[in-house]
């Protein structure tokens, strides 16, 4: 609490009513007119009491008072009952003067110093509760921070282990060689790709999020299904309602599902949700696919599927550098080699050991001598 009181009138008034025993008067500071009107314009958690007789003695520093009083929680102004310039002037600048919460006229009967001492008491509690709830703040604060930092450290790690231990797939069904490839991403979230075969389909599945949260969902889900067996739509809406579960009270992260479902024995491949990956054939150039919409597959053929992240990460460090082209020139390459170089693009340049985001890619690739229906 700060007193203003050149006249050391109020404070002895304070004194003399017994205000020593409280807890608000423990932190009393007493200033003059000048050293008021030169303290720094900020916000202040405390409250003022005034001796208006003060104010009205330095005229000239009146501006600069009323400046520096919007700073704090509130003032109360004191003065003589017989003082009528002290009262017209609280009158007066009070409908300006938001900050005034009181003016009390001096002598004051017992019970008007009772009212007060409990007004000031009332105004410290909450003063001191704010600073105890701001200290737990800042200390959940510097907590909840240096838990990030360490989920940010396990989560390199393990995007490091992922990298080094599990940075190919490749598995043969029926004649169709799917082979995919992983780079691990410094951003939040991540990607996943799995299949899942059927007697007489194979589903893919590449889901990108910047969400972990969410990933793992998904990724929760799609186990799920392994077990009771794979549906298409079954998987879509529990995915849709997973989402909407997830992003209720806050803005919704980016996602992105792509699904494809191939007809082994036809070999018509067919987008089952509207995404953002993109597909290219390595004879043939990009396949434009809309959910729903299918396309037919060649022996021999070669086709890439391009995540999000990897779209990213390649229009950053290759804008001009077009990607169905670039898979054209590559066709003498192997499989493997092919992946090689599809990454080795991604991280030329880089300094750091992972990508700006994860990134995935998944070849589909028809042996020749396969039994398919065309």
């Amino acid at each position: 609490m700060i007193i203003l009181d050149e006249r050391n009138f109020l404070q002895k008034e304070l004194e003399e009513k017994g205000f020593k025993v409280f807890d608000f008067y423990e932190d009393l500071t007493v200033l003059s007119m000048k050293e008021f009107a030169e303290l720094d314009l900020k916000r202040r958690g405390e409250f003022l009491l005034i001796d208006t007789q003060t104010v009205l003695n330095n005229p000239n520093l009146q501006e600069n008072f009323k400046s520096v009083m919007n700073t704090f929680l509130g003032a109360v102004f004191f003065h003589e009952h017989s003082n009528e310039k002290a009262q017209n002037w609280v009158r007066d600048e009070g409908s300006f003067l938001n900050k005034i919460i009181g003016e009390y006229s001096l002598p004051m009967a017992p019970l008007n110093w009772t009212i007060l001492s409990n007004q000031l008491q009332f105004l410290w509690n909450l003063l001191e509760d704010q600073r105890k709830l701001q200290h737990h703040m800042a200390q959940f604060s510097l907590e909840l921070d240096q838990v990030l930092q360490e989920a940010e450290v396990e989560m390199v790690r393990a995007k490091k282990i992922h990298n080094t231990i599990v940075p190919r797939r490749n598995e043969e069904i029926k004649g169709i060689v799917f082979t995919n490839k992983y780079g691990a991403g410094e951003g939040g979230g991540g990607e996943f790709y799995d299949l899942v075969s059927t007697p007489s389909k194979v589903y893919q599945i590449l889901f990108s999020s910047q969400s972990y949260l969410l990933s793992s969902s998904v990724m929760g889900i799609l186990a799920d299904y392994r077990e009771k067996g794979f549906n298409t739509e079954g998987f879509l809406k529990d995915i849709k309602d997973e989402i909407e579960s997830l992003n209720v009270t806050k803005k919704k992260p980016f996602f992105d599902l792509m699904l494809l479902e191939l007809d082994l024995s036809t070999l018509i491949l067919t987008q089952l949700t509207d995404s953002k990956a993109e597909l290219c054939s390595q004879t043939k150039g990009q396949i434009i696919l809309q959910k729903g919409s299918s396309v037919q597959l060649a022996k021999n053929e070669k086709v890439v599927v391009f995540s999000t992240g990897f779209l990213f990460n390649w229009n950053e460090g290759h804008p001009d550098k077009n990607l169905s082209e670039f898979l054209k020139l590559q066709g003498g390459n192997s499989t493997g080699e092919l992946m090689s170089e599809l990454f080795f693009q991604l991280k030329e340049g880089r300094e750091s050991q992972f990508l700006k985001k994860d990134a995935i890619v998944v070849m589909m690739e028809v042996n020749r001598h396969g039994i398919h229906k065309i």
